[in-house]
């Protein structure tokens, strides 16, 4: 609830003053406020994840029903989630601030370049646009991502320019505008991921230069302390305002005059219905969301190693499971070859992973009679266990490829073709019929036929998708903070597929086309958001107070060498 002394109209108002102020602040005094900010989260980590925890244990009857088992790994999924992801986007941000006081645009890994894709040799059947200029946000080696993320690589694509001097000239425009712009945002935070709110209000406050009036979402109101705590050095600052209501708030914070923006992160019917309430009041307001998907996962047929084979089916496994699939980005739709030799052997070891997880309590509102419509199966004991559906296709089961269930479950769907070019291209038209346009995953063999290699680029540089994930999972790019975050261009307030514009963009890159975030085929050790890791929930606190040493100043090597023992362990 609004505290009593004030109601929205003069939150807002106090925080357009507070806009006001932030928009005449130095890039240099704005990264201090940020690192402030994020040295304020890792003193509140630990309360951050207990809440998180406590809040997601509670099953639909309201008991607890979260077991000694499957605390820690919660409390992994929760860390990583919510206070190493708004850490590291605090620290990404300052670093980025400091580089725009220093040189006018924020150090990359590997600075704007123009590239051309696959179809300047073979004509594309997707038709996507080809030549962008490419800049590379991954590794953060400040971060230590060559040891954390040894092998990835983040690459955003932007539109165009002509030449790199045109890109860079905007680019530098963009750093020194948009920061600046001023007014108020009205945050309306998701319910799913605890980090997801906080991260929403600091994109709109270091991204776009607003004060903010957050909204939680009904089921995180518990964690409104938790929040104010940990954001503290931001509501001091007169920048942030966390608050909790219900749609007359909403209608309330939009009619006030000092709003000039609205962001939301949820679903689509939930967008809708704020859109047409508040109609009038939104026509000269910015308007952005990030919306849901139908999350695909690509299997390219070809021959894996037994490794291999089973690194990538366990990804899939701990993409299901994590935090119950209440993910916009959790894996939905499995696609794999039906001629593929080691499809049964895939397939089993997705579902071996799967049964050996503990059941999870069902605490997102509706989940149950979600599972029960999608699957016709009822809920026991008010706990779900993640389950992949095999063989599953459109034709018969039509539900499963029309909406994103928020359930713990997945299909696989199997695609004809005799060739790795029949196979990309009707795996092409398969997802993009798949309603939204967020994200996406491929997972591709090592040592293919040139030409096959190419049609598999060509496939991976045109999905229509924000991020395209090569063999690894799409939430990762989320993770790591400096990739923009959103739908594919092209969504509209009418139909706005998986959303409109981006959040996590510390890097002020214009022009966004979209994001291809690659890793090996097989990562070791093993990752540490993998629910069966056992030292999961330790690893995850150690990362967290090493980016907190990082933020106040320190090395962080010395976190990083206290981890090595639960590395190997795991």
């Amino acid at each position: 609830m609004m505290s009593p002394e004030r109601d929205v109209a003069s939150e807002c108002q106090r925080l357009s003053l507070a806009a006001d102020r932030w928009r005449d602040v130095s890039p240099d005094e704005r990264a201090e406020l940020a690192m402030r900010t994020a040295q304020s989260i890792g003193g509140e980590a630990g309360a951050w994840v207990r809440a998180a925890v406590a809040m997601k244990s509670v099953g639909p009857d309201g008991q607890d029903a979260c077991t000694d088992r499957l605390r820690p790994v919660l409390q992994a999924e929760e860390c990583a989630t919510g206070p190493i992801a708004t850490l590291r986007l605090l620290f990404l941000t300052a670093q980025a601030l400091r580089s725009i006081g220093k040189t006018g645009v924020p150090e990359v890994s590997v600075g704007p370049r123009m590239t051309h894709g696959q179809n300047q040799i073979h004509e594309s059947p997707f038709g996507s646009p080809s030549s962008f200029v490419a800049v590379d946000v991954l590794p953060v080696r400040r971060l230590y991502d060559p040891t954390i993320f040894r092998g990835y690589r983040a690459t955003v694509r932007c539109a165009n320019t002509g030449s790199v001097e045109t890109f860079m000239k905007l680019w530098q425009e963009e750093c020194q505008q948009r920061p600046v712009s001023e007014g108020v945002a009205v945050v309306l935070g998701a319910g799913n991921v605890t980090g997801l709110a906080a991260a929403d209000a600091v994109s709109q406050i270091f991204e776009h230069g607003r004060a903010v009036l957050l909204k939680l979402h009904p089921v995180q109101s518990s964690l409104a302390p938790v929040f104010r705590a940990a954001l503290k050095p931001l509501v001091e600052a007169g920048l942030l305002s966390v608050v909790v209501g219900g749609a007359a708030l909403v209608t309330d914070a939009i009619s006030a005059q000092e709003v000039t923006a609205m962001h939301l992160t949820g679903g689509e019917e939930t967008f809708r219905n704020v859109v047409s309430s508040n109609k009038k009041k939104l026509l000269t307001k910015s308007i952005t969301c990030e919306l849901g998907n139908v999350t695909p996962w690509v299997i390219v047929p070809g021959n894996y190693s037994e490794k291999d084979l089973f690194f990538q089916a366990d990804q899939i496994a701990a993409s299901i499971a994590n935090n119950s699939s209440f993910n916009c980005i959790a894996t939905k739709v499995v696609l794999t070859s039906r001629s593929w030799p080691q499809r049964q052997q895939f397939l089993g070891r997705i579902e071996q992973r799967l049964e050996s997880l503990p059941a999870r309590p069902v605490w997102y509102p509706g989940a149950v009679d979600l599972h029960q419509n999608a699957t016709g199966d009822s809920v026991s004991n008010g706990c779900l266990q993640p389950k992949l559906f095999r063989d599953v296709h459109r034709e018969s089961h039509p539900h499963w490829f029309a909406r994103e269930w928020f359930i713990p479950s997945a299909v696989e769907t199997t695609v004809e073709g005799e060739s790795i070019e029949d196979f990309c291209v009707a795996v092409s038209q398969i997802v993009h019929d798949l309603p939204g346009n967020l994200a996406a995953s491929v997972t591709r063999p090592d040592g293919m036929a040139t030409h096959d290699e190419s049609r598999v680029e060509l496939l991976i540089e045109h999905m229509r998708y924000g991020v395209v994930a090569v063999n690894t999972w799409s939430a990762l790019a989320y993770a790591v903070a400096n990739v923009p975050w959103g739908g594919f261009p092209g969504g509209t307030i009418e139909s706005p597929e998986s959303g409109l514009g981006y959040v996590h963009n510390p890097c002020f890159l214009p022009l966004v086309h979209n994001t291809i975030l690659r890793s090996p085929l097989r990562v070791w050790p093993m990752p540490p958001w993998f629910p069966w890791h056992g030292k999961g929930g330790r690893l995850t606190e150690g990362v967290a107070e090493m980016y907190s040493a990082i933020t106040a100043g320190k090395s962080g090597i010395w976190n990083l060498v206290r981890m090595l023992p639960d590395v190997f362990r795991g």
